[in-house]
C-alpha cells in the first residue's frame, strides 16, 4: 500500500466479492475487502444449531455458465463441494462442511474488514474514498458487490455519477433455522403452502448427527410476521412448524432475508466505468444467482486487469 492507499477496494465479501479476490490475488498484491456483516459469505452462510450447523442462505449450488462450471470444479477437487443426487434426473453440489467455506476459502490471503458497514463513496483526484462510519479507506480503484438496490442506495447517496444499472426483484422472506424431529419426512428438499422452502441439513450432506432443518416461511406470512413483535412472530411460526409435522422444536433461530435471490433474470454481464475505475458486479448481472455472481465477478476481472495493463 502506498502513502495509504490500496490498489483495489472490493466492497462485499460474498460469492462475487470473495470470487473477485480470488482471482485478483495472483495479480494484484494490494487488495482490501470491507464487509459489512460479522463474517464473509453473504448469502453462503452457515450457522451453528446446536451442535450441529445448518445453510440458511444459498442451499446448493447448481452451475450452468462456464465460468461457475471451473469454479465448481476447482472446489470439488479442494473437497469444499459435493455432488448430490436431488431427483433422477438432476445433480447439484453441496459442502459438507457448510457453504460458507467457499467464501472463506476463496478470500485466504486476502485483508478483510468484517462489521464495517459503508456509508458513502467519493472520488478526489484520482482516487476513491470509502468512507465506514467516521474512518476513510483509500483506493484506486473499488469495486461494489453488494445487491444492486443496495449499491443504487450508495451511489445515490454518495452523490457519485449515475450510472445505469440492472433492476432485480428480490424475494424477502424469513428463514428459520432448527433442530427437530419430523417423522413422515425422508426427503432431503420439500415445501408446502406456508414454507416455501423446507431443507434437512443433515440428509443434505452437512456433517450433523441430528436433523437439522432450515426452512423459508412464505412471503405472505413473512408480510405478516414483520408486524409482529419478537415473541409473537416466534410463537406463531412455531405453530405453522407444527402445522408441518416438525415436534421437538430446538434452538430455533430466525433471519430476514430481504434480498434473498431473484430469478428468471436475464441482465447485463457487468458493469465497468474505465474513466473513473469503478466496477459493479453480483447475482444482478446475467442469469443471476450463484452463475451471475461468478460471470460478472469474471467480467470485472478481465477490465481491471486491462486497466492495470494499460498504466503499466
Amino acid at each position: 500500500m502506498k502513502n495509504g492507499i490500496h490498489g483495489i477496494i472490493i466492497i462485499g465479501g460474498g460469492l462475487s466479492g470473495s470470487y473477485l479476490a480470488f482471482k485478483l490475488k495472483e495479480k494484484f498484491q494490494d487488495l482490501l475487502i470491507v464487509e459489512k456483516s460479522k463474517v464473509l459469505g453473504g448469502r453462503l452462510c452457515t450457522k451453528p444449531v446446536g451442535s450441529g450447523m445448518a445453510d440458511y442462505g444459498c442451499q446448493y449450488i447448481s452451475p450452468k455458465s462456464k465460468e461457475l462450471i471451473s469454479l465448481v470444479s476447482l472446489l470439488e477437487k479442494k473437497s469444499l463441494l459435493k455432488k448430490i443426487k436431488i431427483s433422477p434426473k438432476k445433480h447439484v453440489y453441496i459442502s459438507p462442511y457448510g457453504m460458507n467455506k467457499i467464501p472463506q476459502y476463496l478470500s485466504l490471503g486476502v485483508p478483510s474488514i468484517i462489521n464495517s458497514y459503508v456509508n458513502k463513496i467519493t472520488r478526489k483526484t484520482g482516487i476513491w474514498e470509502v468512507k465506514v462510519g467516521s474512518f476513510s479507506y483509500f483506493a484506486e480503484r473499488i469495486v461494489l458487490t453488494m445487491p444492486i438496490k443496495q449499491v443504487s442506495s450508495l451511489i445515490e447517496k454518495s452523490l457519485v455519477e449515475k450510472y445505469t444499472l440492472p433492476k432485480s426483484n428480490y424475494k424477502q422472506f424469513y428463514t428459520a433455522t432448527f433442530l427437530a424431529n419430523r417423522a413422515y419426512s425422508k426427503n432431503i428438499f420439500d415445501n408446502s403452502e406456508s414454507l416455501s422452502w423446507i431443507c434437512n441439513n443433515k440428509l443434505k450432506g452437512l456433517f450433523n448427527e441430528k436433523n437439522v432443518y432450515t426452512v423459508n416461511f412464505s412471503s405472505e406470512l413473512s408480510i405478516d410476521y414483520k408486524e409482529l413483535d419478537y415473541e409473537s412472530r416466534v410463537k406463531a411460526m412455531g405453530k405453522i412448524l407444527n402445522f408441518n409435522g416438525f415436534d421437538s422444536i430446538e434452538n430455533l433461530d430466525i433471519h430476514y432475508w430481504k434480498h434473498a435471490f431473484s430469478s428468471k433474470q436475464d441482465h447485463i454481464s457487468h458493469f465497468f466505468d474505465e474513466d473513473t475505475q469503478i466496477g459493479i458486479c453480483g447475482d444482478s448481472f446475467s442469469i443471476g444467482q450463484a452463475d451471475g455472481a461468478i460471470i460478472s465477478s469474471d467480467k470485472v476481472y478481465q477490465k481491471l486487469l486491462s486497466s492495470n495493463s494499460l498504466e503499466d
